[in-house]
């Protein structure tokens, strides 16, 4: 799919933007003025494939390319809110994408460390990116691989958002867990044919779930 150089202007779309805010989000009962402000300001459209800009400000996931979604507005609003973002959080992200969730990470005051498993699409979220935040790709770490293989003990974050499905819990073997602080919160997609998306809390010594509704993602690879 087809990511061209284009301006990236939130005046252009301000009134579908203002719509998508007030008729899929606010509706839905986010009130929170941080992330609205994030969904009222960062222009999706710069986000998503040539076809699909007229659909960009649709309540819907869209394609971009290897098998992979932007998620439905709603949904990184919400997922931005439950990880109730303060200013200078360190927050591991799975699954860049074409980078609009990154960008709202971003704009609430994470310093995010991001990994996408496709090469392409690592490169066209930095185009996009940079797009939208000239300069915010160096003041933020991206990175292409395997976020589990990334992950290392050495390396500590506050916060994780999983924007692909976990084909199960996580224990506290895994590196999520020992990557995370004490007290700090996974949010992510768990599931195979039937998905959930999960809130999880890092305690000392284990983990405390919370499932919040049924959702579509695409898996983690």
């Amino acid at each position: 799919m087809s990511f061209s150089s284009k301006i990236c202007n939130p005046v252009l779309r301000e009134k579908e933007r203002k719509n998508m805010v007030d008729f899929q989000i606010v509706s839905r009962g986010i009130r929170n003025k941080e992330v609205l402000s994030a969904m009222r300001s960062i222009p999706r459209e710069c986000f998503v494939p040539d076809s699909y800009v007229s659909q960009a400000y649709d309540d819907k996931p869209l394609p971009i390319g290897y098998h992979q979604t932007i998620s439905q507005p709603f949904m990184v609003a919400w997922m931005s809110l439950l990880l109730e973002i303060r200013k200078g959080d360190r927050i591991f992200e799975i699954g860049t994408g074409s980078g609009y969730q990154s960008a709202v990470l971003i704009f609430l005051g994470a310093k995010l460390f991001s990994v996408e498993f496709f090469e392409s699409l690592h490169k066209i979220a930095i185009q996009n990116l940079e797009l939208w935040s000239p300069g915010c790709t160096r003041t933020n770490h991206f990175v292409s691989g395997n976020a589990t293989q990334i992950l290392k003990p050495e390396l500590q974050f506050d916060k994780m958002i999983s924007c692909a499905a976990l084909p199960d819990l996580p224990g506290v073997e895994s590196s999520y867990f020992h990557s995370l602080i004490p007290g700090g919160v996974f949010i992510f997609p768990m599931g195979k044919k039937k998905q959930f998306l999960i809130t999880a809390k890092k305690n000392w010594n284990d983990w405390s779930f919370e499932s919040k509704c049924e959702v579509k993602f695409v898996p983690l690879l």
